[in-house]
């Protein structure tokens, strides 16, 4: 019985969770404080800081493979 209830609750989480956006809100949800970063300029100062004391540099975005071809 429990299993069902959970089950059902899962279902109901992942089906809630989709939303259509009108295009008149899309403008308020693409602002700087919605982004998963909103202040890129102090993560560059940290990675600069963190080059320093550290001594070694990258790692810390998303480029392609290792075969060179970026």
């Amino acid at each position: 019985m429990a299993l069902n209830k959970s089950l059902i609750f899962l279902i109901f989480l992942f089906l809630s969770s989709c939303a259509n956006v009108k295009q008149i809100d899309r403008g308020r949800h693409s602002t700087k404080i919605m982004s998963l970063n909103p202040l890129p300029e102090e993560s560059t100062f940290l990675d600069s800081v963190n080059t320093y004391r550290e001594g070694a540099a990258g790692g810390t975005g998303a480029v392609g493979g290792g075969c060179g071809c970026n």
